[in-house]
Protein backbone atom coordinates (compact mmCIF):
# COMPACT_ATOMS: atom_id res chain seq x y z
CA UNK A 1 0.00 0.00 0.00
CA UNK A 2 1.05 3.23 -0.51
CA UNK A 3 0.17 6.91 1.33
CA UNK A 4 -0.80 8.64 -1.39
CA UNK A 5 -2.09 12.14 -1.46
CA UNK A 6 -5.86 11.69 -0.50
CA UNK A 7 -5.06 9.27 2.22
CA UNK A 8 -1.80 11.88 3.41
CA UNK A 9 -4.79 14.93 3.40
CA UNK A 10 -7.84 13.62 3.90
CA UNK A 11 -8.49 15.50 6.81
CA UNK A 12 -7.51 19.05 5.46
CA UNK A 13 -9.83 17.58 2.33
CA UNK A 14 -12.85 16.94 4.19
CA UNK A 15 -12.05 19.81 6.71
CA UNK A 16 -11.87 22.30 3.48
CA UNK A 17 -8.03 23.32 4.37
CA UNK A 18 -6.81 22.70 1.62
CA UNK A 19 -8.37 22.62 -2.29
CA UNK A 20 -7.53 20.63 -5.31
CA UNK A 21 -8.62 22.61 -8.89
CA UNK A 22 -6.20 21.71 -11.91
CA UNK A 23 -6.92 23.48 -14.91
CA UNK A 24 -7.54 21.56 -18.04
CA UNK A 25 -4.62 23.18 -19.94
CA UNK A 26 -2.12 22.22 -16.90
CA UNK A 27 -3.79 18.34 -17.37
CA UNK A 28 -2.73 18.36 -20.97
CA UNK A 29 0.62 19.25 -20.26
CA UNK A 30 0.80 16.41 -17.11
CA UNK A 31 -0.70 14.19 -19.71
CA UNK A 32 2.07 15.14 -22.67
CA UNK A 33 4.88 14.88 -19.66
CA UNK A 34 4.36 11.18 -19.33
CA UNK A 35 2.84 10.39 -22.88
CA UNK A 36 7.11 11.25 -23.36
CA UNK A 37 8.16 9.12 -20.35
CA UNK A 38 6.39 5.84 -20.99
CA UNK A 39 7.32 5.16 -24.69
CA UNK A 40 10.10 2.49 -23.67
CA UNK A 41 6.79 0.19 -22.60
CA UNK A 42 5.25 0.17 -25.60
CA UNK A 43 4.35 -3.91 -26.14
CA UNK A 44 3.10 -5.75 -29.21
CA UNK A 45 1.26 -8.58 -29.12
CA UNK A 46 1.30 -11.54 -31.45
CA UNK A 47 -2.82 -10.46 -32.83
CA UNK A 48 -0.53 -7.16 -33.68
CA UNK A 49 -2.15 -5.08 -30.47
CA UNK A 50 -0.22 -2.40 -28.96
CA UNK A 51 -0.06 -2.20 -24.75
CA UNK A 52 1.93 -0.34 -22.54
CA UNK A 53 3.23 -2.39 -19.66
CA UNK A 54 3.56 0.77 -17.54
CA UNK A 55 0.18 2.33 -18.25
CA UNK A 56 -1.22 -1.21 -17.31
CA UNK A 57 0.32 -1.03 -14.06
CA UNK A 58 -0.57 2.14 -12.81
CA UNK A 59 -4.24 1.22 -13.80
CA UNK A 60 -4.17 -1.21 -11.64
CA UNK A 61 -2.38 0.44 -8.85
CA UNK A 62 -4.60 3.56 -8.99
CA UNK A 63 -7.89 1.32 -8.75
CA UNK A 64 -6.08 -0.50 -6.04
CA UNK A 65 -5.30 2.37 -3.82
CA UNK A 66 -8.40 4.45 -4.34
CA UNK A 67 -10.78 1.80 -4.01
CA UNK A 68 -12.18 2.83 -7.57
CA UNK A 69 -13.63 -0.23 -9.57
CA UNK A 70 -13.30 2.08 -12.68
CA UNK A 71 -11.39 5.08 -13.79
CA UNK A 72 -13.91 7.95 -13.51
CA UNK A 73 -13.83 11.01 -15.88
CA UNK A 74 -16.12 13.29 -17.54
CA UNK A 75 -17.90 13.47 -21.09
CA UNK A 76 -15.70 15.43 -23.30
CA UNK A 77 -18.54 17.86 -23.76
CA UNK A 78 -18.07 18.37 -20.01
CA UNK A 79 -21.85 17.49 -20.15
CA UNK A 80 -23.10 14.91 -17.98
CA UNK A 81 -22.01 12.95 -14.64
CA UNK A 82 -18.47 11.04 -14.47
CA UNK A 83 -18.60 7.41 -16.72
CA UNK A 84 -15.61 4.95 -17.01
CA UNK A 85 -12.64 5.56 -18.72
CA UNK A 86 -9.26 5.06 -19.22
CA UNK A 87 -6.00 6.48 -18.18
CA UNK A 88 -5.64 9.42 -20.60
CA UNK A 89 -9.35 10.72 -19.53
CA UNK A 90 -8.68 10.09 -15.92
CA UNK A 91 -6.28 12.34 -15.88
CA UNK A 92 -7.54 14.93 -18.44
CA UNK A 93 -10.77 15.05 -17.01
CA UNK A 94 -11.33 12.97 -14.04
CA UNK A 95 -13.76 13.89 -11.79
CA UNK A 96 -12.12 14.08 -8.26
CA UNK A 97 -9.04 16.18 -8.73
CA UNK A 98 -7.06 14.62 -5.61
CA UNK A 99 -6.87 11.50 -7.14
CA UNK A 100 -4.83 12.71 -9.74
CA UNK A 101 -2.21 13.65 -7.56
CA UNK A 102 -2.36 10.05 -6.25
CA UNK A 103 -1.94 8.69 -10.08
CA UNK A 104 1.32 11.36 -10.16
CA UNK A 105 2.90 9.87 -7.14
CA UNK A 106 2.26 6.42 -8.30
CA UNK A 107 3.48 7.05 -11.79
CA UNK A 108 7.01 8.51 -10.34
CA UNK A 109 6.84 5.21 -8.26
CA UNK A 110 6.88 3.23 -11.29
CA UNK A 111 9.60 5.04 -13.03
CA UNK A 112 13.45 4.36 -13.10
CA UNK A 113 15.84 6.76 -13.85
CA UNK A 114 13.18 9.62 -14.93
CA UNK A 115 12.05 9.79 -11.61
CA UNK A 116 14.17 13.37 -11.56
CA UNK A 117 13.16 14.32 -15.04
CA UNK A 118 9.49 14.18 -14.23
CA UNK A 119 9.42 15.75 -10.49
CA UNK A 120 11.35 18.35 -12.12
CA UNK A 121 9.01 18.72 -15.22
CA UNK A 122 6.25 18.64 -13.34
CA UNK A 123 7.22 21.27 -10.71
CA UNK A 124 7.85 23.94 -13.82
CA UNK A 125 4.46 22.90 -14.74
CA UNK A 126 3.16 24.10 -11.33
CA UNK A 127 5.47 26.95 -11.43
CA UNK A 128 4.67 28.20 -14.71
CA UNK A 129 1.41 27.30 -14.22
CA UNK A 130 1.11 29.62 -10.91
CA UNK A 131 -0.14 27.09 -8.93
CA UNK A 132 0.50 26.38 -5.44
CA UNK A 133 1.54 22.75 -5.46
CA UNK A 134 4.96 21.25 -5.57
CA UNK A 135 6.60 17.55 -5.74
CA UNK A 136 9.34 16.37 -3.60
CA UNK A 137 10.78 12.78 -3.61
CA UNK A 138 7.80 11.89 -5.81
CA UNK A 139 5.43 13.20 -3.17
CA UNK A 140 3.25 16.66 -4.05
CA UNK A 141 2.15 18.68 -1.21
CA UNK A 142 0.65 22.53 -0.93
CA UNK A 143 3.11 25.31 -0.83
CA UNK A 144 0.45 27.15 1.47
CA UNK A 145 1.77 28.50 4.55
CA UNK A 146 -1.67 27.65 6.88
CA UNK A 147 -1.59 24.20 5.62
CA UNK A 148 2.53 23.73 6.62
CA UNK A 149 1.90 25.61 10.05
CA UNK A 150 -1.05 23.16 10.50
CA UNK A 151 0.90 19.79 9.41
CA UNK A 152 3.69 20.75 12.20
CA UNK A 153 2.04 21.87 15.06
CA UNK A 154 -0.42 18.71 14.72
CA UNK A 155 2.88 16.77 14.43
CA UNK A 156 4.67 18.01 17.17
CA UNK A 157 1.56 17.41 19.54
CA UNK A 158 1.01 13.78 18.29
CA UNK A 159 4.86 13.62 18.97
CA UNK A 160 4.43 15.00 22.89
CA UNK A 161 1.51 12.54 23.12
CA UNK A 162 3.15 9.46 21.89
CA UNK A 163 6.41 10.01 23.93
CA UNK A 164 4.34 11.07 26.69
CA UNK A 165 5.63 14.67 27.08
CA UNK A 166 2.63 15.37 28.93
CA UNK A 167 2.75 19.09 30.15
CA UNK A 168 4.61 20.13 27.49
CA UNK A 169 1.92 18.52 25.50
CA UNK A 170 -1.16 20.26 27.40
CA UNK A 171 1.20 23.72 27.13
CA UNK A 172 1.82 23.59 23.63
CA UNK A 173 -2.19 22.54 23.25
CA UNK A 174 -2.83 25.67 25.12
CA UNK A 175 -0.90 27.82 23.00
CA UNK A 176 -2.62 26.79 19.69
CA UNK A 177 -5.82 27.12 21.42
CA UNK A 178 -4.77 30.83 22.68
CA UNK A 179 -4.11 31.40 19.07
CA UNK A 180 -7.17 30.32 17.27
CA UNK A 181 -9.22 32.54 20.24
CA UNK A 182 -6.77 35.58 19.15
CA UNK A 183 -4.85 35.57 23.08
CA UNK A 184 -2.10 36.50 21.50
CA UNK A 185 -0.21 37.08 24.82
CA UNK A 186 -1.68 33.69 26.21
CA UNK A 187 -0.08 31.83 22.97
CA UNK A 188 3.56 33.41 23.37
CA UNK A 189 3.66 32.46 27.20
CA UNK A 190 2.53 28.53 26.95
CA UNK A 191 4.21 28.28 23.58
CA UNK A 192 7.50 29.31 25.54
CA UNK A 193 6.51 26.79 28.16
CA UNK A 194 5.82 24.17 25.97
CA UNK A 195 9.53 24.20 25.07
CA UNK A 196 10.91 25.10 28.64
CA UNK A 197 9.08 21.78 29.48
CA UNK A 198 10.04 19.78 26.94
CA UNK A 199 13.82 20.21 27.84
CA UNK A 200 12.92 19.88 31.66
CA UNK A 201 11.40 16.32 31.36
CA UNK A 202 14.57 15.31 28.48
CA UNK A 203 17.05 16.29 31.26
CA UNK A 204 14.80 15.02 34.07
CA UNK A 205 14.34 18.34 36.27
CA UNK A 206 11.61 19.64 38.25
CA UNK A 207 12.91 23.27 38.25
CA UNK A 208 15.48 25.44 36.76
CA UNK A 209 15.79 29.10 35.90
CA UNK A 210 15.35 29.47 32.00
CA UNK A 211 19.17 30.36 31.16
CA UNK A 212 20.25 27.95 33.42
CA UNK A 213 17.88 25.48 31.89
CA UNK A 214 19.57 26.01 27.83
CA UNK A 215 22.98 25.92 29.69
CA UNK A 216 22.28 22.50 30.97
CA UNK A 217 21.17 21.04 27.66
CA UNK A 218 24.03 21.92 25.72
CA UNK A 219 26.12 20.75 28.29
CA UNK A 220 24.23 17.53 28.48
CA UNK A 221 25.81 16.93 24.46
CA UNK A 222 22.63 16.27 23.77
CA UNK A 223 22.76 18.80 20.65
CA UNK A 224 25.82 17.80 18.48
CA UNK A 225 28.35 20.22 17.22
CA UNK A 226 27.16 20.16 13.39
CA UNK A 227 29.85 22.38 12.89
CA UNK A 228 32.11 24.89 14.33
CA UNK A 229 30.30 27.24 15.91
CA UNK A 230 26.82 25.53 15.61
CA UNK A 231 26.00 25.22 19.68
CA UNK A 232 26.75 28.71 20.18
CA UNK A 233 24.46 29.85 17.69
CA UNK A 234 21.84 27.08 18.20
CA UNK A 235 21.84 28.15 21.83
CA UNK A 236 21.84 32.21 21.83
CA UNK A 237 20.01 32.79 18.54
CA UNK A 238 17.69 29.45 17.69
CA UNK A 239 16.96 27.54 21.03
CA UNK A 240 16.08 31.00 23.55
CA UNK A 241 14.21 32.37 20.13
CA UNK A 242 10.50 31.71 21.98
CA UNK A 243 12.05 33.06 25.34
CA UNK A 244 13.29 36.02 23.70
CA UNK A 245 9.91 36.76 22.37
CA UNK A 246 8.11 36.09 25.84
CA UNK A 247 10.44 38.69 27.75
CA UNK A 248 11.09 41.42 24.73
CA UNK A 249 7.06 41.69 23.73
CA UNK A 250 5.52 44.15 26.16
CA UNK A 251 2.71 42.31 27.91
CA UNK A 252 3.92 38.88 26.96
CA UNK A 253 6.08 38.42 29.63
CA UNK A 254 6.97 41.37 32.02
CA UNK A 255 4.00 43.75 32.30
CA UNK A 256 2.72 46.12 29.34
CA UNK A 257 4.27 49.06 30.90
CA UNK A 258 3.18 52.73 30.48
CA UNK A 259 1.94 52.03 27.13
CA UNK A 260 -0.95 50.02 26.13
CA UNK A 261 0.33 47.87 22.70
CA UNK A 262 -1.18 45.12 21.02
CA UNK A 263 0.21 42.10 20.25
CA UNK A 264 0.53 41.12 16.71
CA UNK A 265 -0.78 37.96 15.30
CA UNK A 266 2.23 37.52 13.34
CA UNK A 267 4.54 37.26 16.01
CA UNK A 268 2.09 34.89 18.20
CA UNK A 269 1.84 32.42 15.48
CA UNK A 270 6.02 32.72 15.05
CA UNK A 271 5.98 32.14 18.72
CA UNK A 272 4.01 29.22 18.28
CA UNK A 273 5.29 27.86 15.18
CA UNK A 274 8.86 28.31 16.32
CA UNK A 275 7.41 26.28 19.22
CA UNK A 276 6.75 23.09 17.22
CA UNK A 277 9.82 22.96 15.53
CA UNK A 278 12.17 23.32 18.64
CA UNK A 279 10.16 20.74 20.08
CA UNK A 280 10.02 18.18 17.38
CA UNK A 281 13.97 18.30 16.81
CA UNK A 282 14.49 18.07 20.91
CA UNK A 283 12.27 15.24 21.26
CA UNK A 284 13.33 13.33 18.09
CA UNK A 285 17.30 14.10 19.05
CA UNK A 286 16.32 12.78 22.40
CA UNK A 287 15.02 9.86 21.33
CA UNK A 288 17.72 9.14 18.83
CA UNK A 289 20.60 9.97 21.46
CA UNK A 290 19.03 6.94 23.82
CA UNK A 291 18.78 4.61 21.05
CA UNK A 292 22.79 5.33 20.50
CA UNK A 293 23.01 4.36 24.26
CA UNK A 294 21.15 0.82 24.39
CA UNK A 295 22.76 -2.42 23.69
CA UNK A 296 22.30 -4.06 20.49
CA UNK A 297 20.36 -6.55 21.99
CA UNK A 298 18.46 -4.51 23.80
CA UNK A 299 14.70 -4.20 21.98
CA UNK A 300 13.21 -1.66 24.81
CA UNK A 301 11.44 1.42 23.91
CA UNK A 302 13.78 4.30 24.49
CA UNK A 303 11.63 6.02 26.25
Amino acid sequence: MAWTFSKRCAGALRDGKIKVTIPTSVRVRIFELISRLIDPFWRGTSEGDWYNTLLVRLTQKIKAETGLKELLAFPKNGEGSAKPGDLEAFILRGNYPPFLFDALELFYDSLGNDRLEFQRAFNQIMEESNLGWRMAEGRIFPVDSVYIEEEICRRTHELLKETKFLGASEEFLKARADLANCDYEGAIQNANLAVESTIKQILNLSKAKPGELYKKLIEANLVPEYYEGFLKSFGENVLRAVTIIRNEEPGAGHGRGPVLKKIPKSLAELAVNLAAVLINYLIKRYLEQKSEKLPENDDSIPF
